[in-house]
């Protein structure tokens, strides 16, 4: 049972270095809110589109920032979303 332990933990390790060293893309996507938008929406579609596999918490706080948006999203605002997608 050890030994089985002992080779799951190599092999995660061996994953996690692996995944740690493919190259990443990062960019932003400009998008303008409209009606009824909000940025759990917006923003999860198009993590969703561009393949970012991250918590959407995380993408949200990151716009907020970027976008400097402090209160409700209004319509017509300019929405900077950082991506990140592992190759």
């Amino acid at each position: 049972m050890k030994k089985l332990l002992f080779v799951l933990l190599v092999a995660c390790c061996v994953w996690a270095a692996w995944d740690a060293t493919r190259p990443v893309d990062n960019y932003v996507v400009k998008t303008v809110a409209g009606e009824g938008d909000t940025l759990w929406n917006i923003v999860g579609d198009v993590m969703s589109q561009e393949g970012d596999r991250r918590d959407i918490h995380e993408v949200i706080f990151y716009t907020r920032q970027i976008s400097n948006i402090k209160g409700t999203l209004q319509p017509g605002d300019i929405v900077l979303i950082p991506i990140e997608v592992r190759k």
